[in-house]
């Protein structure tokens, strides 16, 4: 059952917004970057409307600059601007997701085995242990077996770190841009 975008993003969101006074003086304004090529719900979103939590006593604006968006434009907008793209990205992943998730390809599922083995052997355990898969019908052990890695190994050592890490360390500018492994690639993940 997916439950990770309502209760690990939009819900916390919606709940700080709802539950801090600050944000009952004046508007505020949440900007995200969903964009309609991405899904047919997606495609259904506004690009600016009230956020779910705008009442009379609180404003709310809820702002999608990238919603008309290719991933092409995306891409260029962001090699014009040297943003470093996440390691994710230049790893192989074509989207932002976790790197565990219940909708990961075999191909992710293979890459996730390589480069953080402690984090699949915690998966693979969990499914053991419970009798129950991520997937409908495999344990994340065969969907590796059916993948085969991203080329992770383009990865610079402290990308790889960064992968790895919760907390941002690197710069976001770079002088060496170039399109990720992950551009028009694997898009498994949520719908």
């Amino acid at each position: 059952m997916r439950w990770c975008s309502p209760a690990l993003k939009i819900d916390v969101l919606a709940a700080a917004i709802r539950n801090q006074p600050r944000f009952l003086d004046g508007r505020t304004l949440v900007i995200t970057g969903e964009r309609a090529e991405e899904s047919p719900s997606r495609a259904r979103y506004a690009t600016l409307e009230p956020h779910r939590t705008s009442t009379l006593a609180r404003a709310v604006d809820h702002w999608r600059p990238v919603h008309d968006w290719t991933e092409r434009l995306t891409w260029d907008a962001i090699s014009q601007a040297r943003i470093r793209p996440h390691p994710a990205y230049v790893m192989g992943w074509g989207r932002l997701s976790c790197r565990a998730c219940i909708f990961g390809s075999p191909d992710q599922w293979a890459t996730l085995r390589l480069v953080f083995p402690a984090a699949f052997r915690r998966v693979a355990a969990r499914e053991a242990a419970s009798g129950k898969t991520i997937n409908r019908s495999l344990t994340v052990t065969q969907l590796a077996h059916r993948g085969t890695a991203f080329p992770a190994a383009t990865l610079h050592p402290d990308e790889l770190a960064q992968a790895d890490d919760p907390v941002w360390r690197l710069s976001i500018l770079t002088d060496r841009w170039t399109l990720p492994a992950g551009a028009f690639g694997d898009h498994a993940g949520p719908p």
